[in-house]
């Protein structure tokens, strides 16, 4: 049988086509497509599709996106597109068609990674391992995501959410003049705005102004040719700049503790992985004890959140493979 998968985020939109034979698969073609270049996912298909000349009858079809889906019906929550199974079935000439949030795909795709896949940050209560580990996945890129896996009956079920969309909830003084700041000009503050890729920038912004911080010229001209969040990252790693250094220490310091309020949230859990396409470029810094700390303090709860396992997520195709093994399993 022949399958076509999907990852649809707010910055790239990355497709599979794929032979299965029972349980193995062959990929037959894959590429990433910048999203911003195409109006509607059925162009980047009808691309896709030309690119590869995939003329093979298709089986069964799955999409992760990056938004809710509501009765088969997704709208991008960062990219203007609204998408639509039973459009999609009938582009594609097939019965039906799978839309599933994307960290419902990551949270899938997990089975599918090598231990060269992950990153352990914090090894957790090693006595306490359990063969079918209930877990949290939280990652910021575009947006910021998070899903809940848990095992149940024979197999691992996952839930979806739509946390990134939650009030930003400050954990030092620091962050609380953050909070302020952004209240000024937003009736409601989200944890995606401080914790994504323009949260990485506006975070920046906010120690420039707030601090008087000096900006150096080199890093607004890199701006002006890349994307903020990028140019900030790669000045924070090198050392170059005290104010990119300053603000990937607060949204390091902001993602270890969503990290920890949402495993809080879906309590017991055993693992926590960490996805997204920030985390991975920062692996050093995230490594560090700063995110762990971040992540422990939980007051009453610091203990329980120390025998948590976290791992890094470093394969940037893990939602891909989610959603080629949800459309096998449709």
């Amino acid at each position: 049988m022949n399958v076509l998968a999907g990852d649809i985020g707010g910055t790239n939109t990355r497709l599979i086509f794929a032979k299965v034979n029972r349980s193995d698969w062959h990929v037959v073609a894959r590429k990433k497509y910048r999203s911003a270049d195409f109006a509607s996912l059925a162009q980047v298909l009808k691309q896709f599709i030309y690119e590869y000349n995939l003329t093979q009858a298709i089986g069964a079809a799955s999409f992760a996106v990056a938004g809710p889906v509501k009765s088969g019906v997704a709208a991008i929550t960062n990219l203007p597109w609204v998408i639509k199974q039973d459009e999609l079935s009938s582009y594609l000439k097939i019965p039906k068609v799978k839309l599933i949030n994307d960290f419902i795909a990551v949270a899938y795709g997990i089975d599918e990674l090598n231990n060269s896949d992950t990153f352990i940050l914090q090894s957790g209560d090693i006595g306490s391992k359990t063969n079918k580990p209930n877990a949290v996945v939280i990652g910021a890129g575009t947006g910021l995501g998070v899903a809940h896996r848990v095992w149940i009956n024979d197999h691992y079920k996952a839930f979806s959410s739509e946390a990134g969309h939650i009030g930003f909830a400050p954990e030092n003084e620091q962050q609380c003049l953050l909070l302020s700041w952004l209240q000024k000009t937003h009736a409601h503050v989200s944890l995606e705005m401080v914790l994504s890729g323009r949260g990485l920038f506006t975070i920046y912004n906010f120690f420039r102004e707030q601090e008087a911080a000096s900006e150096s010229r080199t890093v607004i001209e890199a701006m002006k040719k890349n994307d903020p969040a990028q140019v900030i990252t790669e000045y924070a790693l090198s050392g170059c700049d005290v104010l990119c250094q300053k603000t990937l220490a607060c949204f390091i310091d902001i993602y270890g503790a969503a990290a920890g309020n949402a495993a809080l949230s879906f309590y017991p859990v055993d693992e926590v992985y960490v996805a997204g396409g920030i985390a991975s470029k920062i692996k050093d810094k995230l490594k560090a004890q700063r995110f762990r700390d971040a992540f422990i303090n939980k007051g009453l709860m610091t203990s329980n959140m120390k025998k948590i396992k976290i791992k890094l997520i470093l394969q940037e195709s893990v939602g891909l493979y989610g959603a080629l093994k949800v459309a096998l399993d449709s």
